[in-house]
């Protein structure tokens, strides 16, 4: 077990969690954005197994949210506002008409407090910012946020959280998988299995409508079985069109233990999700264009990498019967997600 750090160029931090059977967790005081995760393959090639810029100035900007954590509200906000008893707040609209991942004061925009520890079974950081107002929303928010390798090859993300007053929070980290490692492999052939009956609809804008769908009724959406990513996106199913591939909220079952298991049948690479979260966003990186070289030798073509963004949906400020994001004062906000590699 070791956590190094060491200062780059441009005055961030770069931050090595390493755990005793050579799983690497590698992120930025910055936004706390993961650049890497290297872990091995079905014949012991260790590979990294995320996205990440090969320009770390391109952080600054970031607009694909490469391996950052989202918050303090994860997701769109319809039209950029929403309603706390009779006052209407009004948020900086940066995605068409709409609020997309707080904006330019998000977490993914922050330089984070970062304090590493290291114990016999798990080695870890934590990551906290000074108690944080921001023109957006009510109150303040004091996030701390813990990143923690084990020797299980799990990565684990404990989130934490007070306010000074009700306020929304819906914290998430928007690291983008791909388990084929550095081969250019798109990620259309990963299996997918995920325990949801249901997911949002969205309209043209990527906004929840309100309509809650059966994935009994809509088989690309149906991963309970498993399903290859590519052959839910060859449907062409109209909410896919609208998207250009996932990028829905899919309500997960309770009581399961593991919430979505992702596997690349070349490498033989595993990834187990579990979490405490209500949903997750299941995002295929339709956005990407190409534009951006990435560190793994990989260009940021569509469909290079997905994300599982768990939390809960801020649709909720706007639709009834989703989870609630409200935080009240007297609460803490506390969730944890665990990724674990294995291989078959």
């Amino acid at each position: 077990m070791h956590a190094v750090m060491r200062k780059l160029s441009n005055g961030w931090i770069e931050y090595e969690l390493e755990n005793d059977q050579g799983m690497c967790l590698r992120f930025l005081n910055f936004g706390g954005i993961v650049t890497e995760i290297v872990v091995p393959d079905k014949e012991g090639k260790r590979e990294n197994v995320v996205l990440g810029l090969e320009d770390v100035e391109k952080y600054k900007e970031n607009e694909a949210f490469f391996g950052a954590l989202i918050g303090p509200v994860a997701g769109r906000v319809k039209e950029a506002t929403f309603q706390k008893g009779r006052d209407v707040y009004h948020l900086q609209a940066n995605d068409g008409e709409h609020f997309l991942h707080s904006g330019s004061e998000g977490f993914h925009k922050q330089l984070f407090n970062v304090s590493l520890f290291e114990h016999e079974d798990r080695v870890g950081a934590q990551l906290s910012l000074e108690s944080k107002h921001t023109s957006q929303f009510p109150g303040d928010v004091s996030p701390v946020i813990t990143y923690i390798v084990t020797n299980e090859n799990e990565w684990m993300i404990d989130y934490h959280a007070t306010v000074s007053e009700m306020t929304p929070l819906a914290m998430t980290n928007h690291t983008y998988f791909n388990l084929a490692g550095s081969s250019n492999d798109s990620i259309h052939t990963h299996m997918v299995k995920m325990q949801s009956d249901c997911y949002l609809e969205l309209d043209r804008a990527l906004i929840p409508t309100g309509h809650i769908c059966s994935v009994e009724e809509q088989p690309a959406f149906d991963f309970r079985m498993g399903k290859q990513i590519g052959e839910g996106l060859a449907t062409f199913h109209g909410q896919l069109k609208i998207a250009g591939g996932y990028d829905h909220f899919f309500l997960l079952n309770e009581h399961t233990s593991e919430a979505v298991c992702v596997w690349d049948q070349r490498s033989g690479r595993v990834m187990k999700m579990k979490t405490t979260q209500p949903g997750v966003v299941f995002y295929t990186g339709n956005g990407l264009d190409g534009r951006l070289a990435l560190n793994n030798r990989k260009t940021s073509t569509r469909h290079a990498g997905f994300c599982l963004e768990t939390q809960g949906h801020p649709a909720a400020l706007h639709v009834k019967g989703l989870p609630s994001i409200w935080l009240k004062p007297d609460d803490r906000y506390n969730h944890q997600t665990c990724y674990q590699f294995t291989t078959v």
